[in-house]
């Protein structure tokens, strides 16, 4: 079905006042369809272009130029009654976290919901309307600028279809997930998924992630952590992507090479002589704050990879998610992700502790999949 003659009915809300009147409506609703334009390309922080709501029959496009008082839709984002949809919203989240300092809750993701209702892994929102609707949505404008005044009707347009749609799906996918018994395993999900955003965003949480970080010295991962964790921190303060201040790799190298000069730093991989200028005199001082250290208060050693001869138990193990996928008719890769999947093959291969602090791990798949896994594998 083509698209481009369909009559929308697009809202343009540019003051406080208005935008108040807006969220008071929404929140006597049991749900709305939500979006967001952004652009990141020079800065750590989404510099937010516009925010689409629709509950199916208008779509309001939010001007984040002109408005000053957040407060309203603060309250909407937050208030338990009305459900907030989303398709693929983890950097939706972002938006509203740095804009708002508030999370949707509750949220629904149809990304995830389709996972489930229809056992298709990260469908993207074109396939998701035509599987659903019957409709062709063209993204001729997926690359525009939404920080740029005045928006074309073609923007407006694109926008407006993003938030009109899906705010039919959602019902209907919602059908399907109950007819299957499902719902709740969707919405354990999707608060997962806010819970492995916070968790991204906490420099702490993730420094050990470093490609190859294993490979370092107690000493060198020492470092590595100051290093990440004032990263994170300079990233923020000057409102940069973080591999502009300095790349992973650069941070690997220089905790394994531990430069004593800035001429040495300049011949760290990737590093720029503008970086060696603004920021040789800081990272110089961590590596003198490390040297100065004594051992027992380096940091652990990494895990290496498992051995070669591992692989068959993960091949086995990952045949058996496959079976279950097959058994309830999702989508295999929603299962167990690889980032769940690596922590268990450790623990079950050499009986090392688990972390089961992540909620992915518990609600429905604790007893659909962890404990008969563990049962069949674990030694």
């Amino acid at each position: 079905m083509d698209t481009q003659n369909q009559n929308l009915d697009i809202v343009w809300v540019d003051t406080d006042a208005v935008l108040k009147e807006w969220c008071d409506y929404w929140s006597t609703l049991p749900f709305v369809a939500v979006d967001t334009e952004f652009v990141r390309r020079t800065t750590y922080y989404p510099v937010t272009g516009l925010i689409q709501i629709s509950e199916g029959k208008k779509a309001v496009l939010i001007d984040p130029q002109t408005i000053s008082d957040w407060s309203a839709l603060r309250d909407l984002m937050v208030n338990e009654s009305v459900m907030k949809v989303f398709h693929a919203c983890s950097e939706d989240l972002d938006v509203f976290d740095r804009l708002l300092g508030v999370l949707p809750v509750p949220f629904y993701d149809t990304q995830i919901g389709e996972a489930f209702a229809g056992a298709e892994w990260s469908l993207s929102y074109v396939k998701l309307v035509k599987a659903y609707l019957d409709i062709d949505v063209a993204k001729d404008e997926t690359r525009s600028d939404w920080t740029l005044r005045p928006l074309t009707d073609a923007q407006k347009r694109y926008a407006a279809l993003d938030v009109i749609y899906l705010a039919e799906v959602y019902p209907m996918q919602v059908q399907r997930l109950q007819s299957k018994g499902m719902l709740d395993w969707v919405l354990e999900d999707c608060e997962s998924l806010k819970w492995q955003y916070q968790q991204n965003n906490d420099p702490e949480q993730n420094w050990d992630g470093v490609k190859a970080a294993w490979r370092l010295s107690p000493k060198g991962l020492t470092l590595l952590r100051m290093l990440f964790l004032w990263r994170d921190e300079r990233a923020r303060q000057d409102d940069l992507p973080k591999g502009q201040v300095l790349k992973d790799r650069s941070l690997w190298a220089i905790a394994k090479f531990m430069p004593d000069s800035a001429r040495s730093l300049g011949k760290v991989e990737d590093v720029t002589p503008k970086q060696v200028r603004l920021y040789a005199d800081v990272v110089l001082e961590k590596v003198a704050c490390v040297n100065e250290l004594s051992a027992d208060e380096f940091q652990n050693p990494l895990p290496a990879p498992l051995p070669s001869d591992a692989g068959d138990l993960s091949k086995a193990i990952r045949s058996y998610l496959k079976e279950l996928a097959q058994t309830f008719s999702i989508a295999p890769e929603v299962v167990l992700k690889r980032k769940l999947l690596d922590p268990l093959l450790r623990h079950i291969y050499e009986g090392s502790p688990m972390d089961w602090s992540n909620p992915a791990f518990n609600g429905w798949r604790q007893d659909k999949v962890i404990k008969p896994l563990l049962e069949k594998f674990a030694k």
